[in-house]
């Protein structure tokens, strides 16, 4: 009887394919875990400053939990400081930027005026870290130049007529200038210019300012014709006293013969035999009567009719 061989159990070959599959899924697994803990790290404290062009940046480090923070260094714009643990950074604008004011004010004659100041203000070079420190950072304008700005510009103002600030505006704004460099002479803020524009009057002021003009146009034209009286009454005195020392030097030069003279002229005139102007002439007969014993009065004048 022949025996039947039996199989014994099996054998499970593994190719050198697949041994290489969980080994690929354990290096895929660890790289996500890498991944994720970098991903963790970079969200708690990971940063990388930027500062934009035109600005300066003071980076400062501020520990996770506990501790205070710490300047770094000032990076000037446009850059970034790469990936850093914890980093960050406030950015200045050093730029020069206007910063504008409205104001109402009463002028030296109690007029009041609304106008416009506009300063034109940079930061110097390289005060970014003084800035943050000690001048508020962003608010430094706010809450170190307003005021300043603001008090120097009503004070000079107010010493001008409201109808001369518009001609002066020019004047008013170096002046104010000139004031605030030197008080702002050895901080990080410069001033650039300063200029007054947009003056403008209230329609109360503009009615008074009419009423004045209208009334010292009044006085001016009394003043004209009280000083053209004046003169009339001048030139009648100087008349009146001409023609009182003509008399007088009349009376005085007035004499018996130079009477008799003129009368003697006059009697050579009425007794004028001169032809008429159509040829014809008429005889007089001229009487001469002496009215006086001494012959110097007038004489009485009879004239006859030609024969």
């Amino acid at each position: 009887m022949s025996q039947i061989p039996t199989r014994g159990p099996r054998r499970r070959e593994v190719t050198p394919e697949g041994s290489g599959i969980p080994r690929a899924l354990s290096t895929l697994g660890l790289v996500l875990v890498l991944g994720l803990a970098i991903t963790l790290v970079h969200g708690l404290g990971g940063t990388n400053p930027f500062t934009p062009a035109g600005h300066e940046g003071y980076v400062f480090h501020q520990p996770l939990a506990v501790g205070q923070r710490e300047f770094i260094e000032v990076q000037r714009g446009p850059t970034s400081t790469g990936w850093r643990w914890r980093q960050y950074v406030t950015n200045v604008d050093m730029r020069a930027a206007t910063y504008t004011e409205q104001m109402q004010i009463f002028s030296s004659d109690n007029l009041e005026v609304s106008f416009e100041a506009h300063a034109r203000i940079r930061l110097r070079r390289g005060t970014a870290r003084e800035i943050v420190e000690r001048y508020s950072g962003a608010d430094w304008y706010a809450n170190n130049v307003r005021r300043p700005y603001v008090t120097a510009v009503r004070e000079e103002v107010r010493q001008h007529e409201a109808f001369t600030i518009k001609d002066r505006s020019v004047q008013i704004g170096e002046s104010v200038l000139r004031r605030l460099r030197a008080e702002y002479d050895e901080t990080p803020f410069e001033l650039v210019s300063l200029s007054i524009g947009n003056i403008s009057y209230p329609e109360s002021v503009t009615e008074r300012v009419v009423a004045n003009l209208a009334a010292e146009q009044r006085r001016q034209r009394r003043e004209v014709e009280l000083r053209i009286a004046s003169e009339n009454a001048q030139i009648r005195e100087i008349r009146a006293r001409g023609e009182a020392e003509a008399q007088q030097i009349e009376q005085e030069t007035l004499t018996p013969l130079f009477v008799q003279h003129e009368a003697a002229d006059l009697y050579r005139a009425l007794a004028d035999e001169t032809p008429d102007e159509d040829g014809v002439s008429q005889a007089r007969v001229v009487v001469v009567l002496p009215t006086r014993t001494d012959r110097a009065g007038v004489p009485r004048i009879f004239e006859g009719g030609a024969r």
